[in-house]
Order: C-alpha cells, then sequence, then structure tokens
C-alpha cells in the first residue's frame, strides 16, 4: 500500500524534480546550480497552490477570530453535554466546523509531498558525491562548515531554520499564539530532520525557505503583482542570456524553447492579461454549468491517463512480450502496464483533481479547457504524427536515433494540428457545443480501454507461451550453479566450432588486435574478410543466410511463397543436421530467433532430439555479480531501468515531433539518477565468454560441431579500457579514436570485449591439446548503423553500409602463423560453406536437397533494410527500400554500391 500511494503522489513529483534538475544541469554544468534551479522552478510552479493555502487559512483564521468571543462566552458559562450542544449549534448557525480548523495546515500538506520527492531524489543521489559548490565541499554530504574545539557543526541546517523562523514571523504577524507555536515547531523538527542530510538537500531546503521569506515580504507590499512580474522578467533574461552564453552550440528547437520559456517569464503580467481576456471572450458564459464542466474535466484526465498509462506501454510491449518477460525482478511484463498506470493516475488524476478542488471557477474552466486541448493534441501526436523510429529494446533504447530528427512536415504539420485544435475547443465551448466535446472523450476513453486490453491479452498470452517454453526446455537448460560444460570438444576427431557474434563490427577488428599485442598471439592462423557483406541489417534478414548458405537469403526466403517463420526455422537446422547426419557430435546454444520468438524456444529442434540444444542465455550473471561484488555493490536490477524509462517514453510519444530529441536525451530520458546501460542484458551475454574456458571441455569421442549464439557486441555500453571489462565504475573509456559518440565508443567497447574474451579462450583451447584440430568460424548477422572508420572517405550513407558489413573470421585446422587479411568479396552466407568444405559431409541442403556450393551467387547483393520482427504469418519482408542497396565486388569502392528499386 505504501509503494502504491509513493508511486501514485510522490513519484510524479520525484520524475518533475529530476526532470527540471537535469535542466539546469545541462544549461549551467554546475550541480549547485541546479539544485538552484529545483528550488526556483518547484517553487514558481507550487506557487499558485501556496497562494489559495494562504487564501484558506486566511478564511478560517477570520472566521475563527469572528467566532471566538461566542465560543469563549459559551466554553465560560456551560460544561459537558450542554457546553457541546450550544456549541455545535452556534458553529451550525455561523456556517462553521470545527474541522474547518485544518485549513491551517494546508500550505504543509502541499508542502509535503514536494520535500519527500526532493528529499528522496537528492538524498539518493549518488552524483552529487564530491562535488562543492560556492563554500559547501560536499553537496552529498552534511556541510561540516564549522569546527569549535573539534567537533564538526553542520551551519546550513542552521541557517535555514534561522530563514525560516524569520519568515514565519514575518507571516505570523498578528496571528494567534496558537498558529505562531506550530510555525516554529515545524522549523524545529525540519532543523531535526535535516541536521545530518546532504549538503545538497539542505540547500534546496534552505532556498526553499528565503523563497517562502520573499513571498511573505511581497505580500505585505501594495503592488505585489507588478513587483512580481519585475522579477519573473529579470530571472527571465537573466537566466535565458547565462543560457545561451554557456549553450553556443545548443540546436534551434532548444534555443526555441529556452526563448519562448523567458518570453512568458519576462511578460508573466501580460500573459496573465491574455488569460483573463480568453475567458471573458470564449468561457465565461460557459463556466456557469459546472456539472458539464466536472464531466468534461473527468473525462479529459481519465483519457490521458488511459493514453499514457495503458495504450501507449501495451502497445509497445505487446509488438515484444518476450523482451520485456523475466526483466529483473519483474517476470510478467503487464506487471510493468500496471506500473504505468498507478504513475499516471498520480500525474493525470489524482494532482489534477487536488488542483481543480482547490481553485476558483474561473481556473477550473481554464484547466479543463486546457486538459480537453491536451488531450486532443496527444492523440494526434501519438496516431497521426508519431513518427518511425526503428527498433525499441527493453531499456526503451532506439537502435537508429538519426529517425528521432522529424521532417519540417513532421513538425510543422503537428505544430498547425495543436494550434488549430486548441482553436476549434475554444469555439465550441463559446458557442456552448461541449456535447460533442464529451461524447467525443467518451469514445476516445472507452476505445483507449478496449485497445489496452487488447494489448495486454495478447502481451499476457504470449508471455505465457513463453513461460511453457522454458518449463518444457528447462530439461536442456543449464544452470548457473554446476556451471556444466556446454561445449564438449574432441581430442582425436575434428571439432568444427561456429560462433555466431550478433551485430559484431568487421571495421573495429583490426583496430582491436593493433591495440592489443597478446591478441596477435591468440588470433593464431586465423583469416579476416573485412569485404564481407550482410544480405540484412536485422537478424531476422540476416542470420538466415548466416546460418544455411545462399537459399535463405531474403529475395530467395520469399521466392519459397510460404511462411517466412518456417523458412528461418529451417535455417537453423541446416548446419546441425548436415552434420548430425555424418555422424558428428552436435550443439546449438540458443539459435536466434528460434520460431520468431526473441528467446528460449527451442521447439524447430525437438524433431532431433540427437542434437544438443540448449538455452544459456542470462544462466552466469548471478555468478558473475557474486564473483565480483566487493560487498558494497548495489547491482541493478534492470526491470529499474524500464520502470523509470516507461512513463517517461509515454510522454516521448505525447510530446510534438521536434521535442521528442530532447526528451530521448541520448538515451537518458532526462534521466541523471539512473542511467541506461543496459547491465543485465549484457551481462546475460558477456557471462558466457567470460567463462567460456570454463564452459568447454575435452571428452567427446569422434568428430564434433557446435554453434554458439552470443550477444555480447549487440547492446553499446561503456567498459573499463584497456581491456574492456565489465566494472561498476567506468574510470577509463578510451579508443584508438577520438570524436566518437557515447554510442560509438559503447559499440567498440562491447566489440573489443568480445574479441577479447574469446582470445582468452583460444588460449584455452591451445593448453588443451585441441587448438590445431578445430576449425573456428567467427561471424556475425550484420553490422550496426553507425559511422565507421571503412567508410571515412564516402560521401554519404557510411552508417546506412555499416550495418552490412559485418564480422567474419575463420581458422581453418592446423593452420599456423599471425592472422592474415583476405580482401576477397564474401558474404556472411559463405560461413556455412566454409563450415562443411573439405570435411567430406555432405553439401546438400538436408530439407530442400540443392547444393550449398552451387547455390553461391553474390554478383550482386542486395542488402535489405527490413521490419526487424516480421508477423510469423508473412511470407514477404516489410522492406524499408530507402535504405536498402545492392553491392558487388569490393565494399569499399562508394560506385558499387547502389539504391534498390523497388
Amino acid at each position: 500500500m505504501g509503494a502504491l500511494l509513493y508511486n501514485t503522489i510522490i513519484y510524479p513529483l520525484e520524475l518533475l524534480v529530476e526532470f527540471i534538475f537535469t535542466f539546469f544541469y545541462k544549461g549551467f554544468s554546475s550541480f549547485g546550480l541546479a539544485i538552484v534551479g529545483v528550488s526556483i522552478a518547484i517553487n514558481v510552479l507550487a506557487l499558485p497552490l501556496y497562494l489559495i493555502a494562504d487564501k484558506l487559512q486566511k478564511t478560517e483564521r477570520d472566521k475563527r477570530m469572528k467566532l471566538q468571543p461566542g465560543i469563549t462566552r459559551i466554553k465560560s458559562t456551560f460544561k459537558g453535554d450542554e457546553q457541546f450542544m450550544l456549541l455545535s449549534t452556534y458553529y451550525r448557525q455561523n456556517h462553521y466546523h470545527p474541522m474547518y480548523v485544518l485549513r491551517s495546515s494546508v500550505s504543509l500538506l502541499i508542502q509535503i509531498p514536494f520535500f519527500i520527492a526532493a528529499f528522496h531524489f537528492l538524498s539518493n543521489f549518488e552524483l552529487l558525491q564530491g562535488v562543492g559548490f560556492l563554500f559547501i565541499k560536499d553537496l552529498g554530504k552534511p556541510d561540516n562548515l564549522l569546527v569549535v574545539n573539534g567537533i564538526g557543526i553542520n551551519l546550513l541546517p542552521i541557517v535555514m531554520t534561522f530563514i525560516n523562523v524569520v519568515a514565519g514571523a514575518i507571516y505570523t504577524k498578528g496571528f494567534p499564539l496558537r498558529e505562531k507555536v506550530q510555525l516554529y515547531a515545524m522549523a524545529l523538527l525540519f532543523l531535526a530532520l535535516l541536521y545530518t542530510s546532504p549538503a545538497g538537500l539542505v540547500l534546496y531546503w534552505t532556498l526553499n525557505n528565503i523563497f517562502s521569506l520573499v513571498k511573505n515580504s511581497l505580500q505585505k507590499l501594495k503592488h505585489v503583482k507588478q513587483v512580481v512580474s519585475i522579477g519573473f522578467a529579470s530571472f527571465g533574461v537573466l537566466a535565458g542570456s547565462m543560457f545561451m552564453y554557456l549553450n553556443p552550440g545548443m540546436t534551434n528547437t532548444k534555443r526555441l524553447i529556452i526563448v519562448l520559456g523567458c518570453l512568458v517569464l519576462i511578460f508573466s503580467l501580460q500573459v496573465l492579461r491574455l488569460i483573463d481576456y480568453i475567458h471573458v471572450q470564449y468561457l465565461a458564459s460557459w463556466a456557469e454549468n459546472k456539472k458539464r464542466r466536472k464531466t468534461i474535466f473527468f473525462l479529459s484526465c481519465t483519457f490521458l491517463w488511459l493514453l499514457c498509462g495503458l495504450v501507449i506501454p501495451s502497445n509497445l510491449i505487446a509488438s515484444s512480450p518476450i523482451e520485456f518477460s523475466f526483466l529483473g525482478s519483474v517476470d510478467n511484463p503487464l506487471d510493468l502496464i500496471f506500473y504505468s498506470l498507478v504513475v499516471f493516475f498520480g500525474i493525470f488524476c489524482a494532482w489534477p483533481v487536488v488542483i481543480y478542488g482547490l481553485f476558483s471557477d474561473k481556473v477550473k474552466t481554464l484547466f479543463t479547457i486546457l486538459l480537453v486541448g491536451f488531450s486532443v493534441s496527444s492523440l494526434l501526436n501519438v496516431f497521426v504524427f508519431s513518427g518511425n523510429y526503428s527498433v525499441v529494446n527493453s531499456f526503451i533504447q532506439f537502435d537508429n536515433t538519426g529517425f528521432l530528427i522529424p521532417s519540417a512536415a513532421l513538425s510543422y504539420g503537428s505544430l498547425a494540428a495543436g494550434i488549430g485544435s486548441f482553436g476549434i475547443i475554444l469555439l465550441l465551448f463559446k458557442n456552448d457545443r461541449t456535447k460533442i466535446v464529451s461524447g467525443a472523450l467518451t469514445v476516445l476513453v472507452l476505445a483507449s480501454l478496449a485497445s489496452g486490453v487488447y494489448n495486454m491479452g495478447i502481451t499476457h498470452s504470449s508471455f505465457k507461451k513463453h513461460q511453457g517454453n522454458l518449463v518444457e526446455n528447462q530439461k536442456n537448460t543449464i544452470h548457473a550453479d554446476d556451471m556444466r560444460p556446454i561445449v564438449d570438444l574432441s581430442k582425436e576427431g575434428n571439432n568444427v566450432v561456429f560462433i555466431f557474434l550478433d551485430r559484431a563490427l568487421s571495421a573495429y577488428f583490426p583496430y582491436i588486435m593493433n591495440q592489443s599485442p597478446k591478441l596477435m598471439d591468440q588470433y593464431q592462423g586465423f583469416v579476416y574478410y573485412p569485404n564481407t557483406v550482410s544480405f540484412g541489417a536485422h537478424t531476422t534478414t540476416g542470420a538466415p543466410a548466416m546460418l544455411g548458405g545462399y537459399e535463405y537469403t531474403p529475395d530467395n526466403m520469399e521466392a519459397r511463397g510460404t511462411k517466412l517463420i518456417d523458412v528461418h526455422n529451417e535455417s537453423l537446422l541446416v548446419l546441425p543436421k548436415i552434420f548430425l547426419d555424418a555422424g558428428y557430435s552436435v550443439t546449438v546454444t540458443d539459435p536466434p530467433f528460434s520460431n520468431y520468438v526473441w528467446s528460449g524456444d527451442l521447439s524447430p529442434f525437438r524433431p532431433y532430439p540427437e542434437i544438443r540444444a540448449m538455452n544459456v542465455l542470462g544462466n552466469y550473471t548471478l555468478p558473475f555479480r557474486t564473483e565480483h561484488s566487493s560487498g558494497d555493490d548495489d547491482f541493478s536490477d534492470s526491470s529499474v531501468i524500464t520502470k523509470k524509462y516507461l512513463p517517461i517514453f509515454s510522454i516521448f510519444k505525447l510530446a510534438p515531433p521536434s521535442m521528442r530529441v530532447i526528451i530521448y536525451d541520448e538515451g537518458k530520458y532526462f534521466s541523471m539518477k539512473h542511467s541506461y546501460n543496459d547491465d543485465e542484458g549484457f551481462l546475460d551475454s558477456y557471462t558466457e565468454l567470460y567463462y567460456l574456458s570454463k564452459l568447454t571441455e575435452t571428452k567427446a569421442k569422434g568428430n564434433t560441431f557446435s554453434i554458439i549464439t552470443n550477444e555480447t557486441p549487440h547492446s553499446p555500453r561503456l567498459l573499463q579500457a584497456p581491456e574492456y571489462e565489465h566494472v561498476s565504475v567506468v574510470t577509463n573509456s578510451k579508443t584508438p579514436f577520438s570524436g566518437l559518440t557515447e554510442k560509438q565508443t559503447g559499440s567498440y567497447h562491447v566489440n573489443a570485449a568480445s574479441i577479447k574474451r574469446i582470445g582468452l579462450w583460444l588460449e584455452e583451447l591451445k593448453r588443451m591439446g585441441v587448438y590445431d584440430n578445430t576449425r573456428i568460424i567467427l561471424v556475425a548477422d550484420h553490422g550496426y548503423e553507425l559511422e565507421t572508420p571503412v567508410f571515412d572517405d564516402f560521401s554519404q550513407n557510411n552508417s546506412l553500409y555499416s550495418q552490412f558489413n559485418p564480422l567474419l573470421l575463420v581458422k581453418d585446422f592446423r593452420a599456423v602463423g599471425d592472422y592474415v587479411t583476405d580482401p576477397t568479396f564474401m558474404t556472411n552466407a559463405d560461413a556455412p560453406i566454409l563450415a562443411i568444405e573439405g570435411l567430406g559431409v555432405s553439401t546438400l541442403n538436408p530439407f530442400t536437397k540443392k547444393d550449398l556450393i552451387q547455390e553461391v551467387d553474390k554478383s550482386l547483393v542486395h542488402a535489405y533494410k527490413a521490419d526487424w520482427m516480421p508477423n510469423p504469418k508473412n511470407t514477404k519482408f516489410d522492406k524499408n527500400y530507402t535504405m536498402s542497396f545492392t553491392v558487388h565486388d569490393n565494399i569499399f569502392e562508394e560506385s558499387n554500391w547502389a539504391p534498390i528499386e523497388r
């Protein structure tokens, strides 16, 4: 119950605090100034609530003082029940109730949620540790500014209390003693609570008290509005100028937002007058219909709640339920949707109802209009101006952030539609056509509910099926508790090991090798094929040919005329079946997108029990964490990141297209407390390579064939250079390049980590005496859409071509010498042929009976960008021809690339 209340009432405010903190930090690059900005912004935003609270307190106080003589007379004359009856009658005759005394606590009740939100954020914000500001040495610890006889005294909480008392003295001048005592008691309580708190938090609350002091002083003046307007204007000019000066390279969109925000502050008085004008001209007559206004208000709140809390998250999760299943401490992805519903109930229902209930009819009317307009513009942005942002993973990260930059048509179209919708709504309200509005909102509420329930049904069904697959495959799953080997090699026969590194980039390999001379010894006998191309930019289009040969290129898969899922499953079995029929012992781990399921589905292998198919993804994360824990480490639960970003993703979708790149903030979603690094997902794959030597034994008899699937290079993240190891805090992230983006740096790190961990495994094979009799193929299904060094001289499409340039390395039996580079034009569909050539095994596809070697055709390769997860019922890929190309002979000649015509 406590968590429910926190997520509903406090967490929305904490999100707001963090958003404002991040905004000011990005503007001023100072944690101290960010705290100052949070204090100012929160107090300005909450100022109307404080003023209403003051008004309620004054009403209660005046009423109480008016009645006090009568109350005193009754209490002095009568006793017991008679006194109680007379007081009750007296209160009723004067329209008063003793409970109204609680109005004097409204201001405190408003401050408490904001205080808890700021307290929780700042007291747990680790980046404040060791950061100074002005005279404060460390914002992350008690200030300890005064030392007397070797005893440290925290001076800031005392200053905070003094300011609080002064502000209270000004505010309570002429008030009853009871209210003065209450206020001073609260000041002492906050002193006790915050005395040992981090200086950053005490600074925040001290600034709040200064704001309260200024507010109380200004209320004593005659021309309060003019003075406040001048103050706002001065702050707007100062803050805007500093933002522009300190951030000369900001984008035009950010510059426009800053300018508009400053203009609102500068002309705050004129803005209020404009709002008054709109109310008088368009809304005054309608505002009398309180019942209909209340209905529209609640419908708007409900629609926004369902849209953000249910429709958007459920759409995202239903697109790939298994990816969001068993995510850290969250097993069922429906829990993520319920969490989002709770958070947005607070944002769009609980807090709006509080605001609606406190303010006057005029404000209620304006607030209702604002919510209706926001509902319509949000609906348009989510479904009409939605944008196409490619793949989104379970950590709400986009594969291609270039898509976040909207076209002019999308930006201006959204802006025009938003302004137009507000104009139409004002006209409807002015002409008292609000039944249309309430009817439309009712339809939207019901449609949102139906859509969300439908998506939840899909999600639940997929989760249950996935859960069943996991249970059924339990006997084929290697568990972490005994670290049983997954690769069994033979010392006498031939071993073929086919390692599929998802999204391993070819371009980085020579730089990784040059960075570490030790790798030269480890990769003895290998041949590197840099001139390699993939047929697809995603696993579903790139992996089938990589595993099954040229019969499984996207074009040839579509030519079958059967479901893509069936052809994909067939490609997974081609090499295992060929080697199985030749008498080899066959092992397959984590077949990629088997049965078009994210992971865990071994059903295509059930007809072949002789094939040792197993799931190992994530089985070694826990022992790795245990082994590398210092005892103080608090390893993150991956679901924390998803739960943090999921509500902000909904806001991202609501926002105009031009605002989305700002909200996304390079995958941080304007968050500084939790940064995405896919730690859990990365470790699920990395730990398999980390323990690969332990997971390998040499007890097999005869010949062996193994396919190992690993996703370590798939998710860019920073590791500890130069060995590129996983650590809790990265202190060295250097690469051989300069000027890389964070994603490029992270991509290099995970590729280097993969090569280095496999290099250690190769050393172990030599020690075990099975290196010479083992053929090893390292291959990727596709590259990554990043600018890479190999295409630096190209005039365009560097990053687009890079996604079709996968890693391909081969070491043959008894190969010796330093690794060599072979410029031969290759595709990753050559990998199956390299696996079987010269072994005397059949070269026929066991399912189509066609010869793998005779099917080779790379005269003109068609490399497609297509939907990463096709519908299982489809017989064709949903291709993006603007990002698909043909290429031949030499991928490093720009003239050899050409767009594919429809």
